[in-house]
């Protein structure tokens, strides 16, 4: 298992999501399964205006799809 040194950082504050922020996530979280090596960190950043939903609501999300959250804060500009 390789051991990462730096964290990734995905920034989510341009996206133009028409349809429903939460399905967008799911799907969202779902890609980076896939994407992620193991042991791999990310960032991602977010605005609140965006994804209303709130921390709450996205941690089932993220355990869904194994990943492990360390902390969820979303922006507000």
């Amino acid at each position: 298992m390789m051991k990462y040194t730096y964290m990734r950082t995905d920034d989510q504050t341009g996206v133009v999501c028409g349809g429903d922020p939460e399905n967008y996530l799911k799907a969202y979280f779902k890609g980076l399964y896939f994407d992620l090596d193991d042991g791999e960190e990310i960032q991602i950043k977010a605005l609140r205006e965006k994804f209303p939903m709130g921390e709450a609501a996205i941690k089932p999300w993220q355990k869904m799809q194994g990943l492990k959250c360390i902390n969820i804060r979303i922006m507000v500009i």
